[in-house]
């Protein structure tokens, strides 16, 4: 759930879009594996340079899409972080798109492009059960990582339209698509056959999470608090479920309790753990009481 959306947006995300494309600088305010089925455990990224957006969340123009009495607090959401996401790409200048973000090997061409592929195979998997069909994200997960490698090598604009393109499409999907066939199957990478309202929190979480790999200013405390309310539960609980991983359960407001022996208390804010815990942090930001940060394996 969103608390304060705004309903008195000025402009459309294409008409947003268009004025970021337009202007050399974008001024915003704010209110705000991992993605899809891989993240791995983050190298920190390079410092922002002088032509990336400093602090996008808390200096933003409003770009954000109009939202309706009609649509869903889960459209709305997505749709705020989408907003953010593409105010923060349309600030990059061209060097800065194929400098290195934050995921080792990964240029912010490749995460943009990741992003742009995955939310068209979000619409795929919509429009194939509107047309009453089981659709697949992905033909394999050599196939994704082709096409990634691929488009990142595109020149920085046609990366930049592409992504303006498959958001507003995967927004599009999201909002036409019928309550009566949020329950019917699609094959996602990774997840297999499952229902298609795995789109909404599986696409928010790629906008949320990739927007920090792109090391170009927006930071894990940037994160909308209920994004990470929602995903510090389910991480945790993912990890608790690993044979790989220590046990562990959140404790109460900002406090983890981890089952190793001794056992041992995290505490700190909560975007600060969520990021530890996704591999977007080495532990910054959280306290332990002078007992060593567990070794936890990346969250996948």
């Amino acid at each position: 759930m969103v608390s304060g959306v705004k309903r008195d947006f000025a402009c459309t995300l294409g008409q947003a879009l268009s004025a970021c494309a337009r202007g050399p600088a974008v001024t915003v305010t704010l209110e705000a594996g991992g993605a899809d089925t891989y993240t791995q455990r983050a190298i920190p990224g390079p410092e922002p340079s002088q032509g990336l957006l400093r602090h996008p969340s808390r200096a933003r123009a409003n770009i954000l899409p109009d939202v309706t009495a009609a649509d869903t607090p889960e459209w709305a959401a997505i749709a705020d972080s989408a907003a953010r996401l593409v105010a923060t790409a349309q600030a990059l200048t061209d060097d800065d798109l194929h400098d290195a973000s934050a995921l080792p090997g990964w240029t912010r061409a490749h995460v943009l492009t990741h992003i742009a592929q995955s939310a068209d195979s979000r619409t795929g998997l919509l429009r194939a059960a509107r047309a009453g069909r089981i659709g697949q994200q992905y033909p394999s997960e050599q196939a994704r990582a082709d096409a990634i490698d691929s488009g990142a090598r595109r020149p920085a604009g046609i990366i930049r339209a592409d992504l303006d393109r498959a958001i507003q499409e995967c927004l599009t999907a999201i909002r036409e698509h019928p309550s009566q066939l949020w329950d019917a199957p699609g094959i996602s990478l990774g997840a297999g056959r499952r229902p298609v309202r795995d789109v909404l929190p599986s696409m928010r979480r790629e906008l949320e999470y990739h927007h920090v790999d792109l090391a170009a200013g927006y930071q894990p405390a940037d994160w909308p608090a209920d994004f990470v309310a929602t995903e510090l539960s389910q991480v945790t609980a993912r990890m608790d479920r690993r044979a790989d991983a220590p046990p562990m359960t959140l404790a109460g407001h900002g406090m983890l309790h981890i089952g190793t022996s001794p056992p041992v208390d995290v505490t700190g804010p909560p975007a600060a753990m969520l990021a530890w815990l996704s591999g977007r942090s080495d532990g910054s930001g959280l306290d332990t009481a002078s007992a060593a940060l567990p070794t936890i394996p990346p969250l996948g």
